[in-house]
């Protein structure tokens, strides 16, 4: 049975107790250095008497064992130690997007029957508008004071004796409930994937069976921890090896990442293909060969990952580490460092997983990594997971005789993955498209990581005496553009709208025959 990654980080923390763990890294105003004046900076003993203070505080608002606590705000060293504090006091994080819309934020609190909530006092004062019935404290990310009107101050005393002799997170059964993670939900309902500590623990065992990571390295951090993926590799892996972890805190700019990659010089590095591209483009790529000489894995996830960025990575000798997985697998299937890489593929599959590919090509995975489930959502839960165990995780693909996995596309559902790793339905958008009166039908595709609507007008048949002018081609455009994008959330607006001169091609069951348009 792999050994729980709370057991791990208690080691950890006793070997390494004056030693680093936690900083947060602002820019000045200037963007020229690091601002030291603003930061939270822990060691791994200050960590964790921390951790201690928020679970005898937990304790004297009258929260329990299994109790939901759920975290929803922007990167810092106090997220990670809310976290880590919610796992040690044996309750269940709740992890929530802040960039998500308040209400769809108040939707998942309110869902996951959290009983509170650890957020930033100005997303407070946005989210406290909305009912949230079941949520009976409200804690600042800032630093941990109680920030809801109707909160008393509770009499907390620290029972716990926080010396590294004495460091106490108490056992947990592995398949009991640790984290809710919300799948990306960009059609319909959000889905709040259950994972255990088993589920957790084998995702970053997988990960650290791959990479051989260094104790006591810099690592930088920037892309949301509520994602499972980014939680797992650029937090919870690197505490079993005593990194020092950075938490990027300025808004997100490639200028910004580049400076702060200077600053930090960190040893491994977490992004999604969006942002890979950036090392290979603009300012960042003249600095290539200084970069390398610190960044061992540049690991590589959450959305697909085009050969053109692929193949430019490894002719400018950056060491990836691309990877595969689900929220639903704790973000963890495949991996692959860059002394291993094969091209166009996703790395073998961890050895806490078995994976093999169904008739129909779909990747189907069973193991340690696998989730408890879906939140409330049986129906949905037994639609994921067969009665034999093998989660269908609708993606395309097939195995090399090396064991490499290779994912090609989805199956049975028409689902676009950005570069940004959000998923959209395309089917969302072309019915909106399709509802307005000058449209015939339409198709979304991606456009070099942008969603471009090819439209079809109704015109289309007429003659060529009656066909509109350019200028007037071009106004269609812009009026698709400013009528649908309002209605579409920002992550899946179109970039730009292409006028076809033929019918879209369809099947006999009038279904999209999508693999001809690109």
């Amino acid at each position: 049975m792999t050994r729980n990654y709370l057991d791990i980080l208690a080691d950890t923390i006793r070997d390494n107790w004056n030693e680093p763990a936690l900083t947060d890294f602002y820019l000045t105003d200037e963007g020229s250095a690091h601002d030291t004046s603003r930061r939270n900076n822990y060691t791994y003993g200050e960590m964790y008497a921390q951790m201690m203070h928020l679970g005898d505080m937990f304790r004297a608002l009258g929260l329990k064992k299994g109790d939901h606590i759920a975290i929803c705000g922007s990167n810092s060293a106090n997220w990670v130690v809310s976290y880590l504090a919610i796992a040690a006091f044996q309750g269940v994080s709740v992890n929530i997007m802040q960039t998500q819309s308040p209400e769809d934020i108040a939707y998942q609190i309110d869902f996951s029957d959290a009983k509170a909530l650890i957020t930033d006092k100005v997303l407070w004062d946005i989210l406290k508008v909305y009912s949230l019935p079941k949520i009976e404290h409200v804690v600042s990310l800032d630093d941990f004071s109680l920030i809801r009107e109707n909160d008393s101050t509770p009499d907390i005393k620290l029972i716990q004796d926080c010396s590294k002799e004495n460091i106490n997170i108490p056992p947990r059964n592995p398949d009991d409930l640790a984290t809710i993670c919300f799948t990306s939900g960009s059609s319909g309902i959000s889905k709040g994937v259950m994972l255990s500590y088993l589920n957790i623990s084998s995702s970053n065992i997988g990960v650290v069976n791959t990479c051989k990571i260094h104790n006591n390295k810099n690592v930088m951090s920037f892309l949301p921890l509520a994602h499972a993926y980014v939680l797992g590799t650029q937090i919870l892996t690197p505490f079993h090896y005593g990194c020092h972890v950075y938490l990027f805190r300025n808004q997100f700019t490639f200028e910004g990442l580049l400076k702060a990659l200077l600053a930090i010089k960190p040893y491994s590095v977490s992004v999604v293909p969006a942002i890979a591209s950036a090392f290979i483009n603009g300012k960042v790529k003249p600095l290539i060969p200084l970069i390398t000489q610190w960044l061992e894995y540049l690991v590589i996830g959450g959305a697909e990952f085009s050969k053109t960025t692929e193949d430019a990575l490894v002719h400018a000798n950056i060491p990836i580490a691309p990877g595969y997985g689900l929220t639903e697998t704790a973000a963890l299937i495949s991996l692959s460092p860059f002394s291993q890489y094969r091209n166009g593929s996703s790395g073998k599959v961890v050895d806490t997983l078995c994976c093999r590919i169904s008739e129909e090509g779909e990747i189907l995975v069973k193991g340690e990594n696998v989730m408890l489930g879906y939140y409330k959502n049986p129906e949905a839960t037994a639609q994921k997971i067969d009665a034999d165990g093998w989660l269908h995780t609708g993606d395309a693909g097939y195995m090399d005789e090396d064991g490499y996995l290779y994912v090609t596309g989805r199956i049975g559902q028409d689902i676009i993955v950005l570069p940004n790793g959000e998923n959209i339905h395309p089917e969302d958008i072309e019915s909106k498209i399709n509802a307005l009166p000058e449209v015939a039908d339409s198709i979304v595709v991606v456009r070099d990581g942008k969603l471009v609507a090819l439209v079809v007008l109704e015109h289309a048949a007429k003659s060529k005496e009656q066909e509109l002018h350019q200028q007037y081609m071009a106004e269609i455009r812009r009026t698709i553009l400013r009528t649908v994008n309002p209605q579409l959330p920002l992550y899946s607006q179109l970039y730009d709208v292409e006028l076809l001169d033929k019918p879209i091609e369809r099947t006999a069951k009038h279904t999209i025959k999508r693999y001809l348009y690109k």
